[in-house]
């Protein structure tokens, strides 16, 4: 199979499990991930039946794959909720991992998150700059990726103040060796080696904090040959890292000529600027005294990110649409359905029943869905839609709705079915045979039961490649 067809495939599983009854989901999806290792990656979660279940019931293989692949924060956090060390593992290796997990496994286990298979730069900036000490230490066992020249600093910094010098030099002990004099690691390993540490640690975050490093970024910033607007940019984009500023300094360094005048039109503009650096930055010259000093510059505001307002909208009653190929009455329907096959929509064959046709059928209540569940064909036509349904929260069809009457009795065909367990190799048997299976539900069931009876057939399907990793 290509990458599409066994993510297709796995669609298909998804929606068919959230019609098991609950208690044999576990077993189902064991099953199907004996054979398809990454049952879970579809480009998007499995449904919030499938996901209860794992969590609930599932083994810590079935746990670890969905965290291998889940998106969505709740669910991750849930997963490191469990606290199972092959789970975590998982959780490290997904690339959709979210920032707030992310941080709650790199404290809980700092050399795991710093060699996991997953990163993410961004992340790793945001937890260096972060205010909590041990989030900024176990970011620093971490050499991976490219940073401003502040970020380690700043997170050496944050250890310091927190746990003082006994916990900088307990942490610098445990980085590995990394050369270069202008690295932040060999300053702070560097200090940490002399007799009284603290006032070498006060050099080594002044040299990367300080106003004259933030002096030495503005002037390498400025390009004559760039456009004005584009310099600012930079410029405030480097403003917004924690640098110390001292003011004095800065006004000196405009009246010594050695501060480009964008980067001044940019300092000045920053709310923090005393109004008599101000005049400095935008004359080049001390005030006057007696003068009236400009008002300090107003602060931004805050932009607030939109927030969408709860809705509790129910789709309204709606008259049931055309039939079409089914007629108006309950024998046509019958016939339609044991001769015809149904698509999903128009689109795919105009002339043949579609499942508006279908839901039309059953709210005129010309036939009832636990009659028309057993003739409808294909099968995975029927388990996905309704199966949808339920999953992943469709609200475009009411719970009168045909699609909510086909869910109710396919589910319940497939309790019988399943009444008092079903073997593994049953469940297994399923995987490559629901989605191109042209008979009904019943049809395939039985399928699937008689050929495990009778033993004739392998566990395996044959046409399963392996996964592609």
């Amino acid at each position: 199979m290509t990458p599409n067809q066994r993510m297709t495939n796995r669609f298909h599983l998804s929606c068919l499990a959230t019609l098991i009854p609950y208690h044999q989901r576990p077993a189902a999806l064991e099953a199907w991930l004996d054979i398809d290792p990454t049952l879970f990656f579809m480009g998007f979660d499995p449904p919030a039946p499938v996901v209860e279940a794992v969590l609930r019931l599932g083994g810590t293989r079935l746990r670890a794959a969905l965290a291998h692949t889940v998106g969505n924060e709740g669910t991750q956090r849930a997963l490191f909720d469990l606290d199972v060390l092959e789970v975590d593992a998982a959780l490290l290796g997904n690339h959709r991992l979210g920032y707030a997990t992310l941080c709650l496994l790199r404290v809980r286990d700092p050399i795991a998150a710093a060699t996991s298979r997953s990163y993410h730069q961004g992340h790793h900036r945001r937890a260096l700059f972060s205010s909590d000490a041990a989030l900024a230490a176990a970011a620093l066992l971490d050499l991976r990726g490219e940073h401003p020249p502040t970020a380690r600093a700043t997170a050496w910094e944050t250890v310091r103040a927190a746990g003082g010098t006994a916990r900088v030099r307990e942490l610098a002990g445990l980085l590995p060796g990394r050369g270069g004099p202008t690295d932040a690691d060999a300053d702070v390993v560097a200090a940490c080696a002399e007799a009284d540490p603290e006032p070498f640690l006060d050099c080594a975050a002044e040299r990367r904090l300080g106003t004259g490093a933030l002096l030495r970024r503005l002037r390498a910033a400025h390009r004559p040959d760039s456009p004005p607007w584009k310099v600012q940019q930079v410029m405030r984009s480097i403003l917004e890292e924690p640098y110390r500023i001292d003011w004095r300094l800065v006004a000196a360094a405009r009246l010594g000529h050695r501060l480009p005048r964008t980067a001044a039109e940019v300092l000045r503009s920053r709310p923090e600027c005393p109004p008599e650096v101000a005049v400095v930055l935008r004359t080049g010259r001390p005030a006057v005294p007696g003068r009236p000093l400009p008002p300090p510059a107003r602060e931004a505001e805050v932009r607030q990110p939109p927030r969408r307002p709860d809705s509790h909208w129910v789709p309204p009653w709606q008259p049931p649409g055309d039939t079409g190929p089914f007629g108006d009455t309950a024998a046509s329907a019958r016939q339609a359905l044991r001769t015809m096959t149904v698509v999903y929509d128009a689109h795919r064959d105009p002339d043949a029943p579609h499942l508006g046709h279908l839901s039309a059928v059953l709210e005129r209540g010309q036939l009832s869905a636990a009659e028309a569940v057993p003739l409808m064909r294909p099968a995975s036509l029927l388990t996905s839609w309704v199966g949808q349904h339920s999953g992943w929260a469709d609200v475009s069809r009411a719970a009168w709705s045909g699609r909510a009457a086909l869910h109710v009795e396919t589910a319940a065909l497939l309790a019988c079915w399943s009444n008092g367990g079903v073997p593994a190799e049953w469940w297994a048997a399923l995987l490559p045979r629901l989605w191109h299976f042209p008979g009904t539900l019943p049809d395939l069931l039985a399928e699937v039961s008689g050929s495990r009876s009778d033993g004739r057939e392998e566990s395996g399907p044959e046409d399963f490649d392996e996964p592609e990793r």
